[in-house]
């Protein structure tokens, strides 16, 4: 048996790709702040004794093969997440532009008819909550008419 989906909106499709861009943006930008924080070069048991890594005693030694692979992995990942910022905003920026110009191009009656399924959908979800109100309140009612004045179940 297949199933149908049916096609998202054009706003729908909108929103997806803002959502799935703001995502990725953060993220991105969670990777740089962890990069550039050098956080895996903090942690305990993360230094190898065979690797030959000792103490830097001056600014002219090189540093421990340990720490120039840190430091090495930092830096990469800062560049890579630099860029996919920079995609992810740029992304950002083209939905804006979209946005603009489709309400540029929208003519009166169809933001008229976009207002309208806007408010019909509120009417509806109000009414939704409205009856939910209403089963609660008699479901509350029935139980408290269950309890005698003094406190006790009937």
């Amino acid at each position: 048996m297949e199933r149908v989906e049916a096609d998202a909106t054009p706003s729908e499709q909108w929103l997806q790709q803002l959502n799935a861009t703001c995502n990725r943006l953060s993220t991105q930008y969670h990777s740089l702040l962890r990069a550039a924080s050098s956080i895996s070069a903090l942690e305990e048991g993360r230094h190898d004794p065979r690797a030959g890594g000792t103490m830097m005693k001056s600014f002219s030694d090189p540093p421990p093969p340990p720490l120039a692979a840190d430091v090495a992995l930092s830096s990469v990942q800062c560049l890579t997440a630099t860029e996919n910022i920079t995609v992810a905003c740029s992304q950002v920026l083209t939905l804006i532009r979209t946005l603009r110009l489709s309400l540029l191009l929208m003519d009166g009656d169809t933001m008229e008819a976009e207002e309208c399924l806007q408010v019909e959908y509120a009417q509806q979800r109000t009414a939704k909550t409205l009856q939910e109100i209403a089963k609660l309140e008699q479901e509350l009612f029935r139980l408290t008419r269950r309890l005698e004045p003094d406190g006790s179940a009937a």
